[in-house]
């Protein structure tokens, strides 16, 4: 007769049993088609166009495979189809597909131009409803189709996906996430989209097709109205507190036509709104450091007086670069820097009663009064070219 005891410790086995029958709902990795990126594109027709970039299993062995734009054949390729929705678009593609779409390895969704112009608020009833879509990924505009950006060979990448990424993400750049997009639009705030384009190379025996950052997509609310480039998007950068490294290059005297070239390294900003009677004002308090990497108009740096003189035309176009900003801003109607949130915090109750409704009409009529320190903190292992030292 078995004791009570034993009997006890023996009634678990069954059920270990079971448990450990296996993995019944696994899926295996030749099953899966690995999405890269996408794309998504608005037809002359009114359907959605949707185009993903899928890695081939038997190109994946070595470099021997050839990358985008290397010699023999692509380790990926890319298909789209259309449809009256952008599931029904995924729906045709899935059905001449022997492997299921995974997509939880995606990391950019580019966006056609015509369809940014048309509103992205669409792809946030579909990105979201997938549980393998990640909200990290980030969310790109290109000039024209988005299937043509997916149709470039990079050189130095094996996958024009990587070059994407990596220009999103990379230093000089403001990471535009799907997430941070999306919670932009529920506050019925206006976002920006880092913006790309197709672009051939230069100077080559044989020129490549490859990938560059313009800017940023100026949006109202879900609808593409511009683009911030060149000084309109450092100056985005400097309202947006999200300073990144990027070169100015000026003539630092009267009667020089050369100029020198300073990398603005890092930088802090204070935005400071105040009320005066029925018009806003914002006061912005910027700290800039930068360092000289290149100066043809021979100036001897290592004189105070004339550092000083340096510093202060470095502020004058950090001045011009926001000015620039806050002009495409006002003139579309667009809070692309956030400013009405600002404003928000620092007085509620007058934004809440009266200021929240006309705010785009204030935002138009509004001062910016703009105060730049700024301080060039090293000009590399030499203050002046080293040829004019005994000259």
């Amino acid at each position: 007769m078995v004791h009570p005891r034993r009997l006890c410790q023996l009634l678990p086995l069954p059920l270990l049993i079971v448990c450990l029958t296996g993995c019944w709902d696994r899926t295996e990795t030749n099953d899966i088609a690995f999405v890269l990126t996408s794309a998504v594109d608005l037809e002359d027709d009114g359907k959605f166009r949707v185009s993903y970039m899928l890695p081939l299993p038997g190109s994946m062995g070595g470099a021997s495979g050839g990358g985008g734009g290397t010699a023999g054949g692509k380790s990926y390729y890319i298909d789209s189809d259309v449809g009256n929705t952008f599931h029904e678009a995924n729906t045709r593609l899935q059905m001449r597909m022997s492997r299921r779409l995974f997509l939880s390895h995606r990391r950019t969704i580019v966006i056609g131009e015509k369809l940014a112009k048309k509103g992205i608020g669409v792809i946030f009833d579909t990105v979201p409803r997938s549980p393998e879509s990640r909200m990290t990924s980030f969310l790109v505009i290109t000039k024209g189709k988005g299937y043509d950006l997916l149709n470039t060979e990079p050189k130095f990448e094996r996958f024009p996906a990587e070059v994407i990424r990596e220009l999103t993400k990379s230093r000089q750049s403001l990471g535009t996430s799907t997430k941070d997009i999306g919670i932009t639009l529920s506050f019925n705030s206006d976002p920006i989209l880092t913006y790309l384009e197709p672009k051939q190379s230069q100077a080559s025996k044989e020129p490549s097709h490859e990938i560059q950052m313009i800017g940023y997509g100026q949006f109202k609310g879900d609808r593409l109205v511009g683009i911030y480039k060149n000084h309109e998007a450092e100056g985005l950068m400097w309202l947006r507190n999200h300073v990144k490294e990027y070169l100015v290059s000026f003539p630092p005297e009267e009667g020089n036509a050369n100029e020198i070239s300073i990398t603005v390294t890092k930088g802090q900003t204070q935005i400071k709104p105040r009320l005066q009677q029925d018009k806003v004002i914002f006061d912005i308090l910027i700290d800039a450091n930068g360092s000289v990497k290149e100066d043809l108009s021979n100036l001897d740096l290592n004189k105070a007086k004339v550092m000083r003189r340096v510093e202060k035309q470095l502020a004058e176009q950090i001045i011009k670069s926001i000015q620039a900003a806050v002009k495409q801003m006002q003139k579309e109607g667009t809070d692309s820097a956030h400013l009405g949130l600002t404003l928000w915090r620092s007085h509620p109750y007058e934004w809440n009663n009266g200021i929240e409704a006309k705010w785009e009409a204030y935002f138009k009529d509004a001062e910016f009064r703009i105060h730049v320190s700024a301080t060039i903190e090293e000009t590399g292992l030499i203050n002046k070219n080293v040829i004019k030292e005994g000259m």
